[in-house]
């Protein structure tokens, strides 16, 4: 076996798809941009995970990802896909989608192809495990308004930097959040009201950032001046 180590990073996307998939049915795991497939081979390897798919915009990666899940025999409990997200697959009951390493403004670009083509009924077991590397604070407004309810936000330091991890579910109907929870994330908040160490030190960084973004933003101004009243 050609088991790989993963990162930190893709360590926590994962640990994250086994405490929220959905456990009524056996899914799939589905990786977008997989790049060499280390997750999709991690959810063979363990068991975890009967079949994966994984997709690619790129022909390299993509044919990377297929190389290595051959190599350790499973071939037939696999399918890569060379495509834009998850264009011309197919979501089932109960499948696990990851989606880590692409932008935010991609993941809301795929998931609104998504609910043109899926069923409320299919959406709706659906686990999405997403860690966007920008414009976080727009993806969650958009999960909330769609209907993608947000069930956790977490997040991990790598290398001095720090990844935001989200879990949501599509419930239906849509809901607004605040200027605290649009930037700070609303699960996470409620980590760090409870004294959670990790979200303790990236909210601090963030304090940081938008204090400086705050100079030319007058949206995030305003988020920063209320930062104490949001925290009473």
């Amino acid at each position: 076996m050609e088991r790989m180590k993963l990162t930190a990073r893709l360590q926590a996307v994962y640990d994250a798809t086994l405490k929220w998939r959905n456990l009524d049915c056996k899914g799939r795991l589905i990786d977008v941009g997989s790049d060499h497939g280390y997750v999709s081979l991690e959810g063979l390897i363990t068991g975890d995970y009967e079949f994966v798919v994984a997709t690619d915009i790129h022909e390299n990666p993509a044919a990377k990802t297929a190389e290595i899940l051959a190599i350790n025999g499973y071939k037939d409990k696999s399918l890569v896909v060379c495509t834009d997200g998850l264009n011309g697959v197919d979501l089932k009951s109960g499948d696990v989608v990851i989606m880590a390493g692409l932008g935010g403004n991609n993941m809301m670009d795929i998931l609104e192809r998504v609910m043109k083509v899926t069923s409320p009924d299919i959406l709706k077991t659906v686990t999405w495990c997403l860690q966007p590397q920008k414009t976080i604070e727009q993806l969650r407004v958009f999960l909330e308004k769609n209907g993608f309810r947000i069930k956790d936000d977490t997040v991990v330091c790598e290398r001095n930097i720090y990844y935001p991890i989200t879990v949501a579910v599509y419930e239906g109907g849509s809901r607004d959040i605040n200027l605290y929870e649009k930037y700070y994330g609303p699960v996470m908040i409620s980590k760090f009201e409870a004294g959670e160490p990790i979200v303790k030190e990236y909210f601090e960084k963030l304090d940081g950032w938008y204090k400086v973004r705050a100079r030319g933003d007058e949206e995030i101004l305003l988020m920063t001046q209320k930062l104490e009243e949001y925290r009473k």
